[in-house]
C-alpha cells in the first residue's frame, strides 16, 4: 500500500509510524486508519521488525476522529460509519500486536488519537503533550477503546472523571498518575522515545511478546490460571534460540546478543 497519510521508517529493528496530517492535528479520517491498520500488520509479519514507535508529525499526535468526515456523509449513513469498524481493528492490532509498542506523544491526544497511545505498551510524551477522552464534547460516549484502556491504567475513579466530564489533562498530570512511563522536554521525545524501543528490539521478541500476551490476559484470571499461562509461556521460551543465548550469555558473564528467535 501507499501511504498518503502517514510516515513509515525502519531503523535496524524499530519501525516508526509517523501520523502524517498535520494541518488536521493528524485527525483520524477512513483513509488515514486503512493505512495505519496496514502498517501496523506489516510489523506484525516483519520478523525484522521487533519494536514498533508510533508518534504524530507537527504540534499533535493525534486529535482523534475527523468529524468533518462524518459530517460529509450522507443523510442516510450513521454517523462515521464504516469508520468504527477501521478504528476497532486498528486499536486490537496495536493492543494484541506481539511486539513491544511505544508511544512518542508529541501534542494533543485526545478521543481516539489517545486510545492510540493507551492501547500502546509504553508510553513517553512531551511535556506539550495533553490527553483526553473528549467524547462527551460530541454527545458521545469512547468508541475505541477508552472506556477499557483508560481505567486498567489510572483507575476507575481517574478514568471516570476524564470521561463524564471531557476534560483535557495536561503531560504533568498524565504522569502523575500513571499514564505515562516518561516525560521529556520536546527536543528530547524522539530521541527518548527511539533509545527505548531500540533498546527493546535489541531484546528477546518472543518472550516480550509472551509476557505481553499474560500481562492482558492474566489480569482477568486466578492465580492457577495465570501460573499456567505463565508455564506455557516459559516452555514457548525455553525452545528459542535467544533462550539458550540468554543462558550462554549468564554463564559466560557478557552481554546477550537476542537474535528475536
Amino acid at each position: 500500500m501507499d501511504y498518503q497519510n502517514i510516515l513509515w521508517e525502519r531503523d535496524g529493528g524499530v519501525a516508526c509510524i509517523t501520523l502524517n496530517r498535520p494541518e488536521a492535528l493528524n485527525a483520524l479520517n477512513r483513509a488515514h486508519l486503512r493505512e495505519l491498520n496496514d502498517a501496523v500488520q506489516r510489523a506484525a509479519f516483519d520478523p525484522g521488525v521487533r519494536c514498533l514507535l508510533i508518534t504524530g508529525a507537527g504540534r499533535g499526535f493525534s486529535a482523534g476522529a475527523d468529524v468533518k468526515e462524518w459530517d460529509a456523509g450522507s443523510s442516510e449513513e450513521e454517523p462515521g460509519a464504516g469508520w468504527i469498524d477501521l478504528a476497532h481493528s486498528l486499536i486490537m492490532r496495536i493492543y494484541r500486536l506481539p511486539k513491544p509498542v511505544v508511544a512518542a506523544v508529541n501534542g494533543v491526544a485526545v478521543g481516539a488519537g489517545c486510545d492510540i497511545a493507551l492501547a500502546s505498551d509504553l508510553r513517553v510524551a512531551s511535556t506539550k503533550a495533553r490527553f483526553g477522552q473528549a467524547y462527551i464534547r460530541l454527545g458521545y460516549c469512547p468508541d475505541a477503546g477508552g472506556s477499557f484502556l483508560l481505567p486498567r491504567l489510572i483507575g476507575e475513579a481517574r478514568a471516570m472523571e476524564m470521561i463524564y466530564t471531557g476534560r483535557i489533562i495536561d503531560a504533568e498530570e498524565a504522569n502523575r498518575i500513571g499514564l505515562l512511563n516518561a516525560l521529556v522536554e520536546p527536543e528530547e521525545l524522539l530521541p527518548t522515545a527511539k533509545e527505548l524501543a531500540g533498546r527493546l528490539a535489541k531484546g528477546p521478541t518472543i518472550a516480550i511478546g509472551l509476557s505481553k500476551e499474560n500481562i492482558r490476559q492474566n489480569a482477568y484470571l486466578n492465580i492457577e490460571d495465570a501460573l499456567r499461562n505463565e508455564r506455557r509461556s516459559g516452555e514457548i521460551c525455553g525452545r528459542t534460540e535467544d533462550a539458550k543465548e540468554g543462558l550462554a550469555a549468564t554463564i559466560e558473564r557478557r552481554e546477550a546478543n537476542f537474535q528475536g528467535r
